[in-house]
């Protein structure tokens, strides 16, 4: 087995020095009310001029704690612009360009909260169509799907990072694992399956980890002698998850862990490749084991 190298490095160069630390957050958006209106480097009319907004230009939002200067981005700037020149909104739809991700497997929601529905997950370097703000949380387009995006974790065209480490620094295996998993999201269940065209539970577990270089058994009891155990309390997101068969015989089902007590697999009952909960139900009650791999 090989650790997937390339795909580390590929994210590390798409982010430069920016991999796996969030971004300053949005506190939502405004809209330029005044004609010509300056960009600065600091807040104070004897900062030096970034650039001149046009009325009616929508920015981000990122700092308001100063009441008469708003930190913003505008038009790929990041600078200060006076408040009395913006019409803040919390919740603003405009096109703010392509941002980049820029954290391990970001979750890509329905709605902007924690409390709504996972769609799937974004790799670092990933890219995305920013079509508004909603308080800190971006709507976003990703591969033809609209959700949204914590903004600590996107960074827009002109923005600068709270932080940075150095490009050298890698993705987790596990998380690249993940990542590619979710792209794979809705596609139909079909047994003896391996291919984008459809999965079984092993298939989908075999060609995500074929997809970053790792070499797996086949069918869901083999997979089971992959890699190191791995105690259900030290879980980790990529870890392989294994079920019982209904008689408790045999492993009959298998899964990805992606975190918070949520695995990715391609289901029978539910046709299509899905994300479930180990914490109650059928899975809790039907957990074999699990084995790490990446």
């Amino acid at each position: 087995m090989k650790h997937p190298l390339f795909r580390r490095l590929l994210a590390a160069a798409l982010l430069g020095c920016c991999l796996n630390l969030p971004a300053i957050a949005a506190e939502g958006g405004g809209t330029v009310n005044a004609a010509d209106v300056n960009l600065r480097t600091a807040a104070g009319t004897d900062s030096a001029i970034v650039t001149t907004v046009a009325k009616s230009t929508p920015v981000v939002v990122l700092d308001r704690q100063n009441k008469n200067w708003y930190r913003v981005l505008a038009t790929g700037k990041e600078g200060y612009m006076s408040a009395d020149y913006i019409d803040y909104a919390e919740k603003l739809e405009a096109a703010f360009g392509r941002g980049t991700v820029s954290g391990d497997t970001v979750r890509f929601r329905s709605g902007p909260g924690t409390s709504a529905a996972v769609l799937g997950f974004c790799s670092a370097g990933a890219e995305l169509d920013v079509l508004g703000v909603e308080g800190a949380w971006y709507k976003v387009s990703r591969q033809g799907a609209v959700g949204y995006v914590h903004s600590d974790y996107v960074v827009l065209p002109g923005q600068s990072l709270a932080t940075a480490v150095a490009a050298t620094v890698p993705q987790s295996a596990g998380s690249t694992i993940v990542a590619t998993a979710s792209q794979y999201m809705g596609v139909p269940y079909v047994w003896a399956g391996t291919s984008p065209k459809g999965f079984d539970c092993s298939g989908f577990v075999y060609y995500v980890f074929k997809e970053n270089g790792y070499a797996t058994n086949r069918t869901a009891a083999s997979l089971f002698n992959n890699g190191t155990y791995v105690e259900r309390s030290q879980l980790q997101p990529g870890d392989v998850i294994c079920f019982y068969s209904g008689g408790y015989g045999s492993i009959g089902h298998v899964g990805i862990y992606i975190g918070e007590n949520q695995f990715i697999h391609a289901s029978s009952s539910q046709g299509r490749v899905t994300i479930d909960s180990l914490a109650t139900g059928y899975y809790n009650s039907h957990y074999y084991g699990a084995r790490r791999i990446a």
